[in-house]
C-alpha cells in the first residue's frame, strides 16, 4: 500500500525537512510516525543521510515503527536494526532503541538523524540516560515527536527542548529556567507555578522549531490526552503467564494461518494480564492485583469521576469489590445516564460492549480508563465517544493500564493500526507473535525484511 499524505501530514513533513531541530506536537490519529518516515525517506533519496536512530518507548520501538515500515510500499526497502546491547552494524537505515537502553550507546557516529518519539519521556532534566547521550551529538539532526499538544506542566518542556537544541532557547541550566519563569508557592520550594506571562514567553522562544497539529482541526473528534500506565507482573504471575505464552507461540504457524486454539490462549493471556482468569471449571482464579493498584492511583490522580472499561465480568467484580464508590454498570438500577451526568457516580465500571453505544456521558466526566484494552477498534472508539463527543466542555483524558511485556501491548498496537473487524483478532495474534520472537532474540520478521532488501 502506498502512502498518500494528507494536507496536515504534508505540513509536518515540510516542517521536519526544513528544520535540523524540530519539535512536533501532533495529535492522536494524525499519523506522525508515517509522516516522519516519509521525511526520512526523502532525505535518504536525496543522499542527505545514511541512517537514522529512532528513540522510543519499548513497545513503540519494537512494534509501531517496524509495523509502519512494513505497511507502506515506500519504506519497505529500509533495513531495520534493533539495538539491544550490541553495537550498530552500519548496514541498516533505521536503528531502533528504547529510552532505557540509551546509556548503552558509545557514540552516534553511525547516524545522521536522531528522532525522539514520545519525547515527553525526556522531560526529566536530571535523567542520567538522557544526559549521557547529550555529549555524543555532533552534527546530527534532531527531531522530537509527541502526541500531547501541551505538557502537563510548563516545566516539563525544558528537558525536551534542551535535548533538541543544546539549551539555545530555554537555557542550559534547569534552575535558571525555573527561576526565570516560575515562583514557589510554599516555604520549602516544592511547588512552583508560572509567573504571569511566562507561558507566552516560553512558547514564543521555541516557536521557530515547533509545529502543532491538533486532532480537532483535522479530524471530526476533539483533542484528548492519552497516557499509557504500565505495570509489571509480579514473579508468580509472570511464571504463569510465560508458561502459557510458550504454548501460544507453539500454536501459531509461520505463515498467515493461525491455529484456532491460539485465539483461546490469547484470551487467557489477556485475562492473566488483567489479574485474574477463568479456570477450566468456570471458577475465577485471582493471580495479581497490579492493575487494581494502578487504577486506584489514576483515580486518585484525576480526582474526578472516571469511566472504566473492562472486558471480563470478573474484572468488574474485582474492581467494585476493591475500590470504594465503584459502580458496576451491569447491576446498576435506575437511569445510569442521569446518575452519571449528575455526578452521583464517582467510578462507573462497564463492559464496552454494553456501554459502547447510545449513552451521552459527556456532562458527568471527561476521563476514560481502559483497565483491560479491547482489540476491537469499533468498541474502542464507541466507548471513548461516551465522553469524547460534542458537548464535552473539558479536554478528555484517556488512560490505558497495560501489563508490561504482555499481550496488552499487541492489543494497543492493533488498535493503532485501525484494522477492520474481520481481522482484528488475527492481527493481535500476529503482533503478539512478533513481540514474543523479538523478546527471544529471534526477530525473524526483521531478518526476512533484510533478506528482501538484499535481493
Amino acid at each position: 500500500m502506498k502512502l498518500k499524505l494528507e494536507n496536515y501530514q504534508q505540513q509536518m513533513v515540510d516542517h521536519l525537512l526544513s528544520h535540523d531541530r524540530a519539535y512536533a506536537n501532533v495529535g492522536l490519529g494524525l499519523g506522525k510516525t508515517a509522516s516522519t518516515l516519509f521525511a526520512l525517506n526523502t532525505l535518504f533519496q536525496e543522499g542527505a543521510i545514511r541512517a537514522a536512530l529512532i528513540v522510543a518507548p519499548k513497545r513503540v520501538a519494537r512494534m509501531t515503527w517496524p509495523n509502519e515500515i512494513e505497511k507502506w510500499d515506500q519504506f519497505r526497502w529500509m533495513r531495520v536494526e534493533h539495538l539491544m546491547g550490541e553495537k550498530p552494524s552500519g548496514r541498516a537505515q533505521i536503528y531502533l532503541i528504547n529510552y532505557d537502553r540509551l546509556n548503552q550507546l558509545e557514540n552516534l557516529k553511525f547516524c545522521d538523524v536522531v528522532v525522539f518519539d514520545e519525547i515527553t519521556r525526556a522531560k526529566n532534566p536530571q535523567s542520567k540516560r538522557i544526559n549521557a547521550l547529550r555529549p555524543m551529538f555532533k552534527n546530527q539532526m534532531r527531531w522530537g515527536l509527541t502526541g500531547t499538544p501541551r505538557p502537563n506542566s510548563l516545566m516539563e518542556l525544558f528537558g525536551q527542548i534542551r535535548l533538541l537544541d543544546d539549551g539555545q532557547r530555554l537555557g542550559r541550566a534547569f534552575t535558571a529556567f525555573r527561576d526565570a519563569h516560575f515562583y514557589p508557592t510554599d516555604y520549602m520550594r516544592y511547588n512552583w507555578v508560572p509567573k504571569p506571562g511566562s507561558e507566552e514567553k516560553v512558547y514564543g522562544k521555541i516557536s521557530d522549531l515547533t509545529i502543532t497539529l491538533r486532532t480537532s482541526d483535522h479530524l471530526n473528534v476533539p483533542d484528548m490526552i492519552l497516557e499509557d500506565v504500565e505495570v509489571a507482573l509480579p514473579d508468580h504471575a509472570q511464571q504463569v503467564y510465560q508458561k502459557l505464552a510458550k504454548e501460544f507461540l507453539s500454536e501459531v504457524g509461520e505463515g498467515d494461518i493461525i491455529a484456532r486454539n491460539a485465539a483461546v490462549l490469547a484470551g487467557k493471556l489477556h485475562q492473566i494480564a488483567g489479574g485474574s482468569a477463568y479456570t477450566d471449571d468456570g471458577a475465577v482464579s485471582a493471580i495479581h492485583d497490579q492493575k487494581i493498584k494502578a487504577l486506584k492511583e489514576v483515580f486518585k490522580k484525576v480526582a474526578e469521576p472516571v469511566l472504566v472499561a473492562c472486558n471480563y465480568v470478573h474484572e468488574r467484580e474485582r474492581i467494585c469489590g476493591s475500590i470504594a464508590g465503584a459502580v458496576n454498570a451491569a447491576t446498576f438500577k435506575g437511569d445510569i445516564e442521569r446518575a452519571w451526568n449528575n455526578s452521583t457516580i464517582s467510578m462507573l465500571v462497564a463492559d464496552p460492549r454494553s456501554l459502547g453505544h447510545g449513552l451521552n456521558l459527556q456532562q458527568g466526566g471527561r476521563t476514560v480508563i481502559w483497565y483491560s484494552p479491547t482489540w476491537s477498534r469499533e468498541l474502542y472508539d464507541q466507548f471513548n465517544a461516551r465522553v469524547v463527543r460534542k458537548g464535552q466542555r473539558e479536554q478528555p483524558l484517556l488512560y490505558r493500564i497495560l501489563a508490561r511485556d504482555t499481550i496488552d501491548e499487541a492489543v494497543v498496537e492493533t488498535l493503532r493500526e485501525r484494522g477492520n473487524a474481520q481481522n482484528e483478532m488475527l492481527r493481535v495474534m500476529a503482533n503478539y507473535r512478533r513481540m514474543l520472537l523479538f523478546k527471544g532474540g529471534k526477530d525473524k520478521l526483521n531478518s526476512e525484511s533484510s533478506e528482501k532488501t538484499d535481493e
